[in-house]
């Protein structure tokens, strides 16, 4: 028999979810299939390369076989990963981390309670590689469907009737680094010295090597003194001088890396004997070249407008991050800056997470007071008769939205929402027990931080930090039914002992 442990209640938990709802494997399935056709059309293309370098042996009326990508299907191969292991470690990573994190794969390795869980459904642990790449091959959509299916499982046990929706934003920090203008200028010249220097791979001349290890080296060496000299009122004037050089150089620099992606991109277009995945290869890498290229002189006009000029250049207008590209200036509390995302979350009545947005960039607070409301009732099947959140999400046209549309109490706090609810309103019951209750959505803020790393990303960009964001809290909901339930056995227990 398994340990009575945590692990194995999560496990057992998650097993019970996937038998409520079978669907959740035809989904993964699916988006198994869509991975594998995608790898299959690539290699079709290649074979059908090949053969097209070979002429037809006239003699023999021997004709290549040629195959229509649309009628493709996905034959018998090697053994694919069972649907029901992707599901299971999906759960898993949004509780314990990635799979190839060094503490996560420890556990699943050394795990006596996953071991046996495996070896009783006759399945092995698979490689971290192979795990990695079927986990980020199910879709977005079927992550929300999963979600789903754990509310109606909820609702199925009577654990919430989700006619309750506190929520909040908070900020979470992306997988970067604070950016600086030197910073951003010497890492794009880097990376694209790097990625020049390996084009040869694919039949292409590389860049030209001279002259760039010593750029480099002199860019690094202007953003170290650079560094040393911000926030001394005495070196204005020497971090001037620094950053008019360094500009200099980096725009000087941008010209030559054109006429040298121009060069690459018409020894491509008369490369003919390159098969085409190594074709679509070579252009995304041409194609993330020149958006660094573009990036640099991005930054140098916002830095020459913030330094020289004295100009509030707009966060619009600024590179953020040379590896997250959708990664904003999170401004949470009118305090704390954050490089990151701002998500919205709604949490039930008893604790469950019905909604998850992810917007781009720092959207308002009160712009998306009805789209949580509406991602519960979709998520849910409910439409919450008591909406409660903080004045940030004060809209006085939003409110009046929410109670046309059915919504008993739509509570605002704070001076804000005391405003534009009315002093009858605001004092009434419900509303002030609405108020007192909103706290918790803070301590479920907290939980996710501190259990989940909710606040510490791994993936880039919005639609793969919104796919890790949803795996963390299907792992919070699967723990939290756990507690649920267990507080009702204790609450039956104590009145059959009272009675």
């Amino acid at each position: 028999m398994p340990l009575n442990s945590e692990l194995h209640q999560f496990l057992v938990e998650t097993h019970r979810i996937v038998e409520f709802e079978p669907a959740i494997l035809d989904r993964i399935e699916s988006d198994l299939d869509a991975h594998g056709l995608k790898k299959k059309l690539l290699r079709e293309a290649d074979r059908r390369f090949l053969e097209g370098q070979t002429p037809d042996l006239i003699n023999l009326q021997v004709e290549l076989r040629q195959v229509d990508p649309t009628t493709m299907e996905l034959e018998v191969g090697r053994p694919r990963l069972e649907p029901y292991l992707v599901y299971l470690f999906l759960m898993l990573r949004g509780r314990f981390g990635g799979c190839k994190n060094q503490d996560a794969r420890l556990l699943q390795e050394e795990s006596i309670t996953l071991r046996w869980w495996l070896e009783n459904l006759e399945l092995s642990l698979p490689p971290a590689s192979t795990l990695s790449e079927n986990l980020n091959a199910v879709s977005n959509l079927t992550r929300d469907f999963i979600h789903k299916a754990q509310l109606r499982y909820i609702i199925d046990e009577g654990l919430d009737d989700f006619g309750s929706l506190y929520l909040d934003s908070t900020a979470i920090k992306a997988n970067t680094e604070r950016p600086t203008d030197s910073g951003l200028i010497t890492k794009l010249v880097e990376r694209i010295c790097r990625r020049g220097s390996k084009l040869d791979r694919f039949g292409l001349p590389n860049f030209k090597p001279s002259g760039l290890e010593q750029l480099q080296e002199e860019l690094r060496r202007m953003h170290r003194e650079i560094g040393f000299c911000t926030g001394k009122a005495k070196s204005q004037s020497k971090l001037k001088k620094l950053y008019y050089r360094l500009l200099r150089r980096g725009r000087r620099v941008c010209k030559r890396f054109e006429r040298e992606l121009m060069a690459v991109k018409g020894a491509l277009s008369n490369h003919e004997q390159l098969p085409p995945s190594q074709r679509v290869l070579a252009e995304e890498v041409i194609q993330l070249i020149a958006a660094d290229i573009e990036a640099i002189g991005q930054v140098a006009s916002a830095g020459e407008r913030r330094i020289f000029s004295q100009e509030k250049v707009p966060s619009s207008q600024k590179v953020i991050s040379i590896s997250d590209g959708d990664a904003a200036f999170i401004v949470k509390g009118g305090w704390n800056t954050v490089i990151g995302y701002r998500p919205q979350v709604g949490r039930s009545g008893r604790g469950f997470v019905s909604a998850l947005i992810v917007p781009e960039g720092n959207a308002a607070d009160s712009t998306q007071l009805v789209e949580v409301v509406l991602d519960h009732w979709e998520r849910s099947g409910v439409l919450p008769q008591l909406v409660s959140s903080d004045d940030g999400y004060c809209d006085r046209s939003a409110r009046e939205d929410l109670l046309n549309a059915g919504v008993e109490v739509v509570s605002i706090s704070g001076a804000k929402g005391k405003k534009i609810t009315g002093i009858e309103q605001w004092n009434r019951p419900d509303y002030r027990a609405a108020r007192s209750n909103r706290s918790a959505v803070e301590s479920l803020m907290f939980t996710l931080k501190e259990g989940y790393e909710f606040g510490r990303l791994l993936r880039r960009e919005n639609e793969n930090v919104r796919a890790e964001l949803t795996e963390k809290i299907l792992a919070y909901n699967i723990a939290q039914i756990i507690r649920v339930r267990e507080r009702r056995t204790r609450e039956k227990l104590e009145q059959s002992l009272a009675a």
